[in-house]
């Protein structure tokens, strides 16, 4: 079996025309019906089924008040394999050809422990937590196995793995199989093992190989021996001692006259049948809310995982196409009316989810403690689903009553995926909650005018900005957000009084706040009005007292390679119209040497990129802005004629052939000047006495 969520193969519900079987006894007050078809055994003891639930808290917490019976009252024998995560219950039990169904009762809280009963069939994987020393014999694995913490357990089909179907593979543990296997033929086998951590196989309870640890894999049989099986069933034991990274268990043989070895194969163990769920009884209900839950999905971005669940809708006497209502509350404050609905949650974990049926006056709760985790399953495989799906799902959240850390998580998603709109909504929603740790609202709601200012609404970041730096208490995070405001009224409003204000009230108010980052942003968006003023004398003045604040030190020489690899990252990336690249050299170039903003080079080539990229009219700002303020520069002809080639895009050609004529009158040394004529000359030539 590859994993629990294959026992979801099964019929809707039993046959209406099946008389209900009698109830085993009072004490028990719940049941489930499950369907399990077996062939005629062929070997001795009894074939097995197995089973997978959810008790709903019904069940004792250990499992000792389940019961297995045919036809109602007849006890068979059974294995509970393993309680939990969550309310999950997994059971074996005998089972017989001449019997398709089967109960399973529970819900008795003074039921004494069962019959014990071991299965013959299959091979059974238990996997415990060991954080002891690692035992270097098998009796010393064998005594911590009792006193190590259980993780899951399930049948397999073969030992062979290289992680922990249960959980993360990077922490010591203690990994047992049991199983039943009949060789093709009589003969002498030679059994082998490798593995991370010491492995021991044992066969029909004599010890057969041993390779105690510590010790890493090996990709050959040096650690086997040669053992005579009959063509009957054997009782396989194997433990391994995984140290956690790696982790590796392998058992193999090579059978008489066979080439090589080989991972004992699946189809020599005895078959296991996976049960069927059918439905829940509950004495005296006509109607009764049931389902089961699986791993239907995941996908993942930078530190986090979501994980899509299928919950399949099982309720007894309601129909899932008509006359049924049902009410789904996810737990995690998220709610379906669907009959079998799937639901993305943000973070793992055990949630508790409840399904209310109603069908006309009569109405039934059913409530489970669900794992929401990874498939481990599939951990190994590098198929997830795509994470723009999982965040489109989520965007259709109620993010009022989302709990904090699947909100926490949506945040990040939808700012993974540019996703502006539900992120703003959503960062709303998580500054609200009171629960909100406060050391988290400063990043939050910086993202939060971020994504504001992404969506073309300015003046929300603005308030969102000014409330955020109301709430506060860091100087330097207060320093931060009010930098923010009068960037976002300088560079997406261009409110360049305000702004200014904005900036000037940054120094004065948090000048000893230790934020020198951000007092250097001050000076240089300070700079940056003043460039725009034209008045390059205050404009070269802020800029130097930005550079004052050091951010870097580098010599002249180091400085001027730097300059240089900013440039040609700028150049390059504009060639490859990788805008989001060539604009963040752009800006890590003005932050480092502010100054540079006044030259000349810095501008022309983000007004190049803005151009290129599409955007005429900032384009023909920034260009405009350096010639204004330093119209000495040696790119000045080039700023000039780049800003006629933006006036000639918007369809402005008289415009262009102003800025034309000033580039050949105004620099007539200029190396570029004879370029600027012709162009001029090829759009009608001078209009006269500049104004």
């Amino acid at each position: 079996m590859a994993s629990p969520a294959a026992l979801l193969r099964a019929p809707a519900s039993p046959s209406a025309a099946e008389p209900a079987a009698p109830w085993l006894s009072p004490e028990w007050t719940a049941r489930r019906t499950v369907e399990a078809r077996v062939q005629p055994a062929r070997h001795p003891g009894s074939e097995v089924a197995v089973c997978t639930f959810l008790h709903g808290g019904l069940a004792k917490p250990d499992g000792s008040d389940v019961r297995v019976a045919v036809r109602g009252r007849q006890l068979v024998g059974h294995r509970v394999i393993c309680m939990g995560p969550g309310d999950l219950c997994r059971v074996a039990f005998a089972a017989a050809s001449a019997e398709t169904r089967y109960y399973v009762y529970y819900g008795n809280p003074k039921a004494p422990p069962p019959d014990p009963w071991q299965p013959q069939r299959g091979l059974l994987l238990e996997v415990r937590r060991w954080s002891g020393p690692q035992p270097d014999r098998l009796e010393q694995v064998q005594a911590a196995w009792d006193k190590a913490q259980p993780i899951g357990a399930d049948f397999v089909s073969h030992v062979s793995f290289a992680f922990n179907p249960f959980g993360e593979s990077d922490r010591p543990a203690i990994y047992r199989f049991t199983g039943w296997f009949a060789p093709p033929a009589t003969g002498a086998y030679t059994m082998a093992t490798t593995s991370s951590g010491g492995s021991w196989m044992v066969i029909d309870g004599q010890p057969a190989v041993a390779w105690p640890g510590p010790h890493g894999p090996l990709g050959d049989a040096r650690h086997a021996a040669l053992v005579a099986l009959t063509a009957a069933p054997h009782k396989l034991e194997y433990w391994n001692t995984s140290p956690g990274n790696p982790t590796t268990m392998v058992a193999a043989w090579q059978p008489p006259q066979a080439p090589r070895f080989e991972v004992v194969p699946a189809r020599a163990f005895l078959p296991v049948v996976e049960a069927a769920l059918l439905e829940l009884d509950l004495p005296g209900e006509r109607l009764v809310a049931d389902f089961f839950a699986s791993n239907a999905g995941e996908t993942w971005w930078p530190d986090q995982y979501a994980i899509r669940m299928q919950f399949r809708n099982l309720s007894k006497g309601a129909s899932l196409t008509g006359g049924a209502r049902f009410a789904w509350d996810f737990g995690d404050g998220q709610t379906s009316s669907a009959a079998s609905p799937a639901h993305v949650y943000l973070a793992a974990g055990d949630y508790t989810v409840t399904l209310k049926c109603i069908r006309l006056a009569d109405s039934s709760t059913f409530r489970a403690k669900v794992r929401v985790d990874r498939n481990w399953w599939k951990q190994t495989e590098s198929g997830i689903d795509p994470v723009r799906r999982y965040a489109e799902d989520a965007a259709q959240y109620d993010f009022s009553t989302l709990d904090l850390r699947s909100l926490t998580a949506a945040v990040s998603l939808f700012d993974r995926e540019a996703m502006s709109e539900p992120l703003v909504a959503a960062a709303a929603a998580l500054l609200r909650r009171p629960d909100l740790r406060e050391g988290d609202v400063p990043r939050l709601g910086l993202l939060q005018a971020e994504h504001l200012r992404k969506a073309d609404k300015p003046d929300e970041a603005v308030a969102a900005l000014r409330a955020l730096e109301a709430r506060i208490r860091p100087p330097p995070a207060k320093a931060q957000a009010a930098a923010e405001i009068g960037d976002v009224l300088l560079k997406d409003q261009r409110r360049f009084d305000e702004a200014e204000k904005e900036f000037q009230r940054v120094l004065k108010t948090y000048a000893a706040s230790g934020a020198d980052a951000i007092l250097r942003r001050a000076h240089v968006g300070l700079g940056d009005i003043w460039r725009h003023r034209g008045d390059g004398v205050k404009a070269r003045a802020a800029y130097a007292a930005a550079a004052a604040i050091k951010v870097i030190s580098l010599s002249p020489s180091e400085a001027a390679i730097r300059v240089g690899t900013l440039a040609r990252y700028v150049e390059d990336y504009t060639r490859q119209a990788q805008w989001e690249w060539a604009f963040k050299f752009l800006d890590d170039w003005a932050w480092e040497f502010p100054g540079d903003k006044l030259a000349g080079n810095w501008s022309y080539l983000k007004a190049s990129a803005l151009l290129a990229q599409g955007d005429k009219a900032a384009a023909l700002a920034e260009a405009l802005d350096l010639t204004g303020a330093n119209p000495q520069s040696p790119y000045a002809v080039r700023l000039l004629m780049l800003a006629a080639d933006c006036h000639v895009k918007l369809g402005q050609p008289d415009k262009a052939r102003l800025l034309l004529q000033a580039a050949v009158e105004d620099y007539p040394e200029d190396p570029d000047q004879a370029k600027a004529r012709a162009r001029l000359m090829a759009l009608g030539g001078p209009v006269g006495e500049k104004k």
